[in-house]
């Protein structure tokens, strides 16, 4: 037998290997948390059709488990996008892991702590931002990979607007992927909860127009706890992580004169596209916001997040009362609100940040934030909008507590415990702090 066959047959090998990773690499990883401290989710994406297999261990580069899960494509290009349930994990402890297929190729290690237990007080932090994207978001991005991987960041929430890869419709599925790229040190170490924009609507290319419509993308990209919460969908989904309670609504569907984009000249043609079970969204959270009251001892905050705010830059009459878009989400959901005692609503859209105080009906009911009797809306959407910073108006309303529109930045929550949170907006080229506050309320019995 010639002895060079077997070492012909192995340069074969070993060139088909890497062939085969060459062609179907792992990339965009991400995590996510349902309401049990004691699960994660990984999702990634693969150009081609693969196994979905996390390894995972508590020490680095040895994996003592696995589990696998499923994954979906919603056009020939945009690739598979996989997501794996972690179980059975243990509290505040720091897990190693790599996803992949073990017959194609695997990622890098990455790394994750588990939260030691909903209920439990603090101190934690979450950032909040919505409309970043690829553009003007060379500050915002470093911060906040910064922030989660030097321990300071437990949590991000992103309200919508995530990539605005439909203002880049020539390269929609690469924007995507760069997004996930330059925010990878982020979103493989803390989870990354997502709620819909406006630009996650479709592609606004006719060549993927119908592969795309109906918040397709955004629904396959993540793997929110909708399943888990009653909503079976991304678009509208609660969680409690740690002493908080979150609720992430859509407000570009599923309630009386929800927006369809593009508007108005193709509504009718989108409207079946774009309907799902029609406002089901309102009796869920409705649902949704008495199970968390009725469990306020244990998780004692509620956030509601969204993409559209309800009091808006110059959206609003002469008596500071909210009109189109924001007024009808006002209809709805504001009483709601008020009701449920909502501690915060936070929101993009808006490329500028600003805070109210407490506010209802577009009355401050208290000019300070020591147990507030009514819901403090804030808005962080300049975190890098490629459509450039909002211009806020020069004589807000008297409910409008402060506002910043001369650079982009970064929302952040410290929760300190069950009756302190306080809030901090940061310049994101200067990490400067520009405005704090802090809200307390006391103890539920």
């Amino acid at each position: 037998m010639n002895k060079r066959v077997p070492a012909v047959l192995a340069l074969v090998f070993l060139v088909a290997t890497l062939s085969v990773e060459a062609k179907n690499p792992v990339s965009n990883v991400h995590l996510a948390v349902t309401s049990d401290p004691t699960v994660m989710v990984v999702s990634w994406l693969t150009k081609s059709a693969a196994n979905s297999t996390v390894l995972y261990g508590i020490k680095s580069n040895t994996y003592t488990a696995s589990a696998t899960g499923n994954y979906t494509s919603y056009s020939d290009d945009s690739g598979f996008n996989h997501n794996v349930i972690l179980t059975g994990l243990s509290l505040g402890q720091t897990y190693f892991y790599k996803c992949g297929d073990q017959s194609q190729t695997f990622s890098g290690e990455y790394t994750f702590t588990t939260r030691k237990g909903n209920g439990y007080q603090g101190p934690w932090s979450v950032a909040f931002n919505g409309d970043i994207g690829t553009d003007h978001s060379e500050n915002t991005i470093p911060l906040l990979n910064t922030l989660a991987t030097n321990g300071t960041l437990d949590l991000f929430v992103h309200m919508g607007d995530i990539s605005y890869a439909n203002d880049h419709p020539l390269f929609y599925e690469d924007t995507w992927n760069k997004w996930f790229g330059l925010m990878q040190p982020a979103l493989g170490k803390v989870p990354y909860m997502t709620t819909v924009g406006n630009h996650e609507s479709w592609c606004r290319n006719p060549v993927c127009a119908l592969q795309t419509l109906n918040f397709t993308t955004f629904k396959e990209k993540f793997r929110m706890p909708g399943p888990e919460s009653g909503s079976n969908t991304n678009m509208f989904f609660s969680y409690d992580y740690k002493n908080v309670h979150f609720i992430s609504i859509s407000s570009e569907s599923d309630y009386p004169g929800a927006p369809l984009d593009p508007e108005p000249k193709a509504r009718s043609f989108m409207q079946s596209w774009l309907s799902e079970d029609e406002y089901f969204q309102l009796n869920w959270i409705t649902q949704d916001l008495q199970k968390a009251q009725a469990n306020r001892k244990n998780v004692p905050w509620i956030v509601i997040t969204a993409h559209r705010p309800i009091y808006a830059d110059g959206e609003y009459n002469s008596e500071g009362q909210p009109t189109g878009q924001p007024a009808l989400i006002q209809a709805w959901l504001e009483p709601l609100l008020q009701q449920y005692n909502v501690d915060f609503y936070i929101t993009g859209h808006v490329h500028a940040y600003f805070r109210t105080y407490p506010v209802y009906n577009a009355t401050a009911t208290s000019n300070n934030y020591e147990n507030p009797k009514s819901t403090i809306h804030l808005t962080s959407g300049g975190g890098g909008s490629r459509e450039a910073l909002s211009h806020l108006p020069d004589d807000p309303p008297s409910y409008m507590a402060f506002g910043y529109d001369e650079d982009y930045g970064i929302g952040y929550m410290d929760v300190h415990n069950n009756t302190a949170v306080t809030w901090k907006f940061y310049q994101s080229a200067t990490g400067n702090l520009i405005d704090t506050f802090t809200v307390t309320k006391p103890p539920i019995n």
